[in-house]
């Protein structure tokens, strides 16, 4: 059973934090880090553009990265003029709209250091901004550190309920901010394979979306907070949080031929607590993520069988609770496509997918035309919210009644090993769903 940490862990935990971003500490883990794996073997197909990283095969002036700490951030990068100025792709989580942004960077005109701002948003005003900093040779050239102070602001987001059986009407929104300060200490320690370590302190907030111009009812009338069934753990508060966690990646995926091949593993552990505890603010829990996908070539390069699993907990710590917008979530493009974004929400998600694929178009090695189909299957379950009531304990129990079922297909047509356009069509008993990316899929 996980407890809640008492103030003087908290205190402990906010000494930790400011350790973690001091050089001296830094190095000195970097320096361990680097003595205890020095009998690994680099691999000439390892990279680190832009953030830690690991990049089998990428195409010149291009590069896709993801920030794996303390959340995997997928981003697609061109440079633009030189090597100081960057377009950007990616990084907001689904539901954004199409992101776009730059990045200007100093490169290597500083010696160890490499300085960046970056400015998105997206098509639906999604914002994010970041400045930082990343160290590329920590002790040696496999060790990294990346730091930043971010600020995201997402204005509308859908919201159904919490549980795996909340129903499609009535509907809201809400729209979120965070402002933060991270740091993300990486290893490269093979192949293909990276861990690390990070820490962060965060100010966030869950408010009131946009209704104007849709259906949706405002948050405060769905939710009113009479019942704890009725209620949003982190509506309209401000929640100041500090979080520690480690990560492993091993990403062997290969797309130097046709469809992609090989396999990506990735765990994440973390542990997050409110620094400023009050009965409305009272945040503690811990959390883990498993995601493995395997990539399986059938009878050549041009049909493979694509199957992924992803699994995220979360556990709150004794009587502390989780925001609603921090809990695991199942239904868009990422996460199930027979159902709209943001369907379900709860502690924890298992989800299971596969994808046969087809090219049947080709020009290059790396450039095609492919269609495919998919089944997804998951569900989602727990709920702390007290005092709990009987549909509260319902919501606990990981239940056969609860799995949700997908089907659909679509196309992509791949420009090179790194970019693609993707377009999925899904369907469900509740919901067809069309949604477009520029990814390869899962």
């Amino acid at each position: 059973m996980w407890l809640r940490l008492p103030d003087s862990r908290v205190k402990k935990m906010k000494l930790l934090l400011m350790l973690l971003f001091t050089v001296p500490f830094v190095f000195f883990l970097g320096f361990f880090i680097s003595g205890a794996t020095a009998m690994a073997q680099s691999s000439p197909g390892t990279a680190v553009v832009t953030v830690p990283q690991t990049v089998a095969h990428s195409t010149p002036g291009q590069a896709s990265s993801d920030r794996l700490g303390p959340r995997r951030d997928n981003l697609q990068s061109r440079q633009l003029a030189g090597s100081h100025l960057r377009m950007l792709i990616g990084v907001f989580e689904q539901g954004a709209g199409f992101p776009f942004g730059i990045e200007l960077t100093t490169a290597n005109a500083i010696p160890a250091i490499e300085f960046r701002a970056r400015a998105l948003v997206s098509t639906r005003l999604y914002r994010r901004l970041e400045v930082g900093g990343f160290i590329p040779r920590l002790g040696d050239e496999r060790t990294h550190l990346d730091l930043w102070a971010g600020c995201q602001m997402r204005t509308r987001d859908n919201l159904f309920g919490i549980g795996p059986r909340t129903p499609l009407t009535p509907e809201t929104n809400y729209a979120s901010e965070e402002r933060s300060l991270n740091a993300v200490l990486s290893r490269d320690l093979g192949r293909g394979v990276v861990a690390g370590l990070y820490g962060y302190v965060a100010r966030s907030t869950g408010r009131a979306g946009t209704e104007r111009g849709t259906n949706d009812l405002p948050i405060t009338r769905l939710f009113p907070g009479t019942t704890p069934e009725l209620s949003l753990p982190g509506l309209d508060v401000t929640a100041r949080l500090a979080g520690i966690g480690t990560f492993i990646e091993s990403d062997r995926r290969d797309n130097r031929r046709g469809l992609t091949r090989g396999s990506y593993l990735y765990a994440r552990f973390a542990s997050i607590d409110s620094l400023k505890r009050s009965l409305l603010t009272d945040f503690g829990w811990r959390e883990a993520e498993l995601d493995g996908r395997g990539y399986l070539p059938i009878a050549g390069d041009s049909t493979s069988l694509a199957l992924r699993s992803l699994l995220t907990l979360r556990s709150a710590k004794g009587g502390s609770l989780i925001p609603f917008y921090e809990l695991s979530w199942m239904g868009g493009r990422n996460q199930h496509r027979g159902f709209r974004n943001f369907r379900y929400r709860a502690n924890n998600l298992l989800l299971l997918s596969i994808e046969p694929r087809q090219t049947v178009w080709k020009k290059s090695e790396t450039r095609g035309l492919d269609i495919f189909v998919f089944g997804d299957a998951g569900q989602v379950w727990g709920d702390t919210r007290r005092p709990a009531s009987p549909k509260i304990s319902e919501n606990n129990r990981f239940a056969s009644a609860n799995w949700r079922y997908g089907v659909g297909g679509g196309v992509q047509y791949r420009l090179n090993s790194n970019l693609a356009f993707r377009l999925d069509l899904g369907r469900s008993p509740e919901a067809k769903t069309v949604f477009f990316s520029v990814s390869r899929g899962f």
